[in-house]
Parts: C-alpha cells; structure tokens; sequence
C-alpha cells in the first residue's frame, strides 16, 4: 500500500473516520465486561471462602459443644439410677493415689458407653473417643482405632498443650498418631475437662476424626479451577482440596501475604492467579482458596468473542465501503496520476477524457498539458546543479586542506634547513614527496585504510624531526580493516590538529595514538593525544561547529571556516550521509580524542 498514493489516503481517512469509534465503543464495553467478569470472580472466591469458613466453623462448633459439655452428660439413662454426671464418674479416676479397681474402671466405661457410641454414630467423621485421667486412667470408645496398651499422654506435647490452654479447645495437624495401633492419618481435637463447681482437673478428652471432617468444604469450588487448603497458624497444610498437600508447608509468597490479615485476596503469577483468605471466628485456622482466573474467566469467554466479533464484522463492513468510496473519489486523479508516469519522455497526454469536466478534476487535465514541459525542465535543472554543487564543494575542500598542509610543511623544512644539514632534510623531502603524489591522485575518492595510513606516518616522520623527537606516536589497527575502502584524506587533518593545538605546547614528552576498529558494519578511527586539551567551552564551541551544516556561498566554496575537523566532519556527511563523521571529546590538561565513524563500503 502506498501512502502518497490519494486513494490511500482518502481510504484511511474514511476507515479510521468508522473504525476509531468502532475501536473505542468495543474498548470500553470490553473493558466494562472484563471488569464486570473480574468482580464476578472475586465475589465468587469469596463466597467460596466464606461457605466453607462457615462450614468449617459449623464442624468446630460441633466439636466444641461435645467437648466442653461432655462431662455434664448424666448417665442416669443406663437404668443405674445413680443420678450421677460423667464429670462425677471422672472424679473417682482424677487422684493418682486413688485405689480404683478394674471393676470400677469398667463400670465406669459402661456407665459413658452409650453417649460415646450415641456420637459416634452421630458424626461419621468420628473415629473414636479417648479420655485421660490424672490417675493414668483412659476410658476409650472407638470402632476402629485403640490406643496402643500402656500408653500414658502425659509427657506427649499434645497433652501438655492441652492443658496448658485451660479448657480451650486443642487441635492438631492431619498426620499419623503413634498413640494409636493403626498409625493412620488423622486429626484430633482435645479439650482439658473441669468440675464445673470445684474447677477440679478430671482429665483430657480427645476426639480423633478422619478426613471426612473436612468434607463439603469444597462443595461451591469451581471444577479444576480452584484449589482450598486449611492452614494452621504456622501457615502449615491441615487438609486440601486434592490432597496432595496436606501436610505441607504453604508457600511463602502465599503465607507471606494472608499472614497478617484475618481476611482479604490478593492477585500473583501475573494476575493469573486470586487467593482469597478467611481466619476462622474462634480458631487460629485460616481457609485458603486459590482461584485460576483463567479457569473461571473461560466461562465468560463466548461473551467476549461475541463482543469482539460484532466489531469485527462491523470493521470489515466499513472498510469495505471505504475503499469503494475512495475508489470512486480518486479514480479521475489516479488515472492521471498513470498518464503522467507514463510520460518520463516529455510527451503531453493526448487523452481527452475529463478535459470537459468543470470541477477541479477537469483543471487538473487542462493544465497538466502546460506544466509537463516546465516540471521535467526544473527537475533536470535542480539535480544537474546540485551534482555540480556537491562535486566542487568536495574538491575545494582537500584542495584548502592540501595547500594548509603545503604551507606547514615547508615551513618546517625551511626551519630544519637553517639548523641541520644532514639527513633530516632528505627525509622530509621524500616524505612529502610521498604525500604530494598520494594527495594529487584523482583517480577515485576511496583508498585503502592502508594507503590512508602511509600517508599519516609520511606526516608524522617529518613532525618528528621537525620536533626533535618531543612526541611519539603508536598504530593499532585492525588487520581486516587494512584493505577497507575509506575516504581520501581524512585522518591526517586530525593528526594535524592534535600535533599543533595538544602536543607542540607540551613540556614533556607528548604520545599520540591512533586506532582503529570496526562494530556493527561500521569503522572507527581514533585519533588520541595527552596533550594539553581543550576547555569545556572550547568543546562546547567544537562540537556546535561540527553540527551545523555546511553553507554553500559559491559553487566549491564555503563560509569563513578554519580548516581541520569542520572540514572533515563536512567532506564525510558529504559522500557517506549525516549518520556518519566526527566527534570531539577533550578534557583540559589530560588530552584530545576524535573519533571518526564511517560504513563499511
């Protein structure tokens, strides 16, 4: 698709004149529903939550009832007409000392042995009671778990917990009881029981339940989509929904964030995942629920793509009749705009059609036939002028730059002839002869990196004896950039520069080095002295002058410019483009560095 094309143009204004709103009206609703849906999936987490908090709570209370009330039962029901309670049959086994028979024991188990069966059967997830005496007595009822024979509590953690919490209601992790013959996973709750009236210990009652207490808690759950743990308050699994955790430590990010709350939810995995959490009213358990968005966002998913579809087909719908429209608007000008690129010969159309035309359209024809010759003319004129201009602005400056050089150098053979009459004067001379011919070759712009560095040492062979050997100067090039193609005439202005203006002036001993190596497809040349360098403002100064563009007053001739970098900087955006040339970088008494950026060619 071309975007200068007319029809292009008319056909993205008239889409996006139906499309926008179309987008906008879709956004909003999409948005309004997506949050609608998330507010749906949080009121579902919580109401997950709450139900099996409060059936939970249920089961707690349940356990709670049976344990603090138990030893208020009478046992009179069992026809012993003895009016007595279970707290006065504890009573007999609450002293160590106390002589109590196995009869005793026996009638006592047979006096509570029908409220122990009575709530056994009355909660499935029972698996047995056991009571614990302080006289190391135990009166059990169970039908499918006893306590191993011997067994005494009272140095187990369990026990002491128990009745350290002065009647409030133990609970203990889903795990095996080594208390037990059958070693199978369980969970107990225990209770420290007290004459109501004395306040006198008679002992600890546990309730060992199975995992089936746990069940109905995800009842409400979502298939597949959501997890629910009960956590203790080390953050330790009591029991989940899969059961596969339980047992297991909560993961700390999760724990982390639900430990000091009571309640609340949460967003991780990148909002892909919401935990809800709930303590329990009396306890210090806590219900998880962990809820894949994804999963329940499916559910939600048909209205989704119906919203998305209907602007689908209404987009379509418009494009449709907006490239029908701008077809139908632009074919006059298109059919022009044919005629025109077939006449690259300067032939005028000899089409009459739309010439009777009175609107624009016929305008544009008429005058077509009268501006054809003028357009082609100017366009010959524009490039062949700007080709000129470009071509002798190039060559007038290495010419500015070969006569400054000219100048210095014979400035320094005059000097070294005057003082020495040795050698030093020959090598100069076949030096600069060597530069003469390298700087008048005309037959491409391009030489080796290799040609280009012959060139700089020839310069710098005579800097050396011109300066008595007050600098030295060190190559590093890489060897595959020796044969690269670069411009004529670029680096020796800048070597120039750091000689006169950061090495001359510099009581010891001055170093120059130059570098070169390539990154990206690209070449770099470093030019780097310890010279005296320049100022912040000197580089500020520098460095605007390297960023403004070159002025053209004459063909070959340009503004008042010193030579050196400005030149050079101009010559390379010249040939390669204005991504590439220089850049300055100095610091006031520790040095100069310019850095020369060209393309591989």
């Amino acid at each position: 698709m071309n975007l200068n094309n007319i029809k292009t143009k008319f056909f993205l204004i008239f889409t996006a004149i139906s499309i926008i709103p179309i987008l906008i009206i879709t956004k909003i609703s999409y948005n309004s529903y997506t949050n609608l849906v998330s507010k749906q999936i949080s009121l579902i987490a919580s109401n997950t939550v709450s139900s099996s908090v409060e059936r939970l709570d249920n089961i707690l209370l349940d356990i709670g009832r049976i344990t603090s009330s138990f030893q208020q039962y009478s046992v009179e029901t069992y026809n012993w007409a003895t009016g007595n309670t279970v707290a006065d049959e504890l009573k007999k086994f609450s002293n160590p000392s106390a002589n109590v028979s196995d009869y005793d024991l026996y009638i006592s188990r047979k006096h509570m042995n029908f409220i122990f069966k009575n709530l056994v059967s009355s909660y499935n997830y029972l698996n047995g009671i056991y009571i614990f005496t302080p006289g190391g007595y135990n009166i059990t009822y169970t039908n499918r778990n006893d306590l191993k024979p011997d067994y005494k509590p009272f140095n187990d953690d369990w026990y002491k917990n128990t009745v350290e919490n002065n009647g409030i209601l133990y609970a203990s992790d889903f795990s095996k009881k080594n208390f037990l013959i059958h070693e199978t996973d369980s969970i107990f709750f225990s209770r420290a029981l007290y004459d109501y009236q004395t306040l006198e210990f008679l002992g600890v009652i546990l309730l060992d339940c199975s995992i089936d207490i746990f069940k109905g808690l995800d009842k409400d759950l979502v298939p597949n989509s959501t997890n629910i743990y009960v956590i203790n308050e080390d953050g330790k699994i009591i029991f989940d929904n899969t059961m596969a955790q339980i047992g297991q430590q909560l993961s700390d990010d999760i724990y982390t964030k639900t430990k000091e709350q009571s309640e609340g939810n949460f967003s991780s995995d990148n909002k892909q995942l919401l935990t809800v959490f709930k303590s329990l009213p009396n306890y210090k358990w806590k219900v998880v629920a962990s809820i894949s968005i994804n999963e329940l966002s499916k559910q939600f998913e048909p209205t989704k793509k119906l919203i998305l579809y209907i602007s689908i087909t209404c987009a379509i719908i418009f494009v449709i009749l907006s490239f029908i429209l701008s077809k139908h608007l632009t074919k006059p000008i298109t059919e022009l705009s044919t005629i025109m690129s077939k006449n690259v010969s300067h032939k005028l159309v000899t089409t009459k059609k739309y010439l009777k035309r009175n609107d624009e359209i016929g305008v544009l024809y008429n005058e077509y036939n009268n501006m054809i010759n003028e357009i082609n003319t100017f366009i010959k004129e524009s490039y062949q002028n700007r080709l000129i201009t470009l071509d002798s602005q190039m060559k007038a400056l290495e010419a500015q730059i070969n006569s400054h050089f000219l100048y210095n150098t014979l400035e320094s053979i005059n000097s070294i002839a005057e003082i020495e009459e040795v050698e030093s004067i020959a090598i100069i001379s076949k030096a600069l002869g060597d530069m003469f011919r390298y700087a008048i070759k005309t037959k491409s712009e391009l030489v080796s990196l290799n040609e280009e560095l012959a060139h700089v040492n020839n310069y710098l062979e005579i800097q050396k004896i011109r300066y008595d050997n007050k600098f030295s100067y060190t190559f590093d090039i890489e060897e595959n950039l020796k044969n690269e193609k670069i411009l004529k005439l670029i680096l020796q202005p800048i070597v120039e520069n750091s000689l006169y203006h950061g090495l001359e002036h510099k009581r010891d001993h001055g170093e120059l080095k130059i570098r070169g190596f390539s990154e990206n497809n690209l070449i770099f040349l470093e030019v780097s002295d310890n010279g005296l360098g320049a100022s912040p403002e000197q580089v500020e100064e520098i460095n605007n002058l390297l960023n403004q563009e070159p002025k053209i007053t004459d063909l070959g001739r340009r503004d008042k410019q010193s030579i050196g970098i400005k030149n050079i900087h101009s010559r390379i955006q010249l040939y390669y483009g204005n991504d590439y040339g220089l850049t300055f970088e100095s610091r006031e008494n520790l040095g100069t560095k310019v850095t020369i950026r060209i393309p591989k060619l």
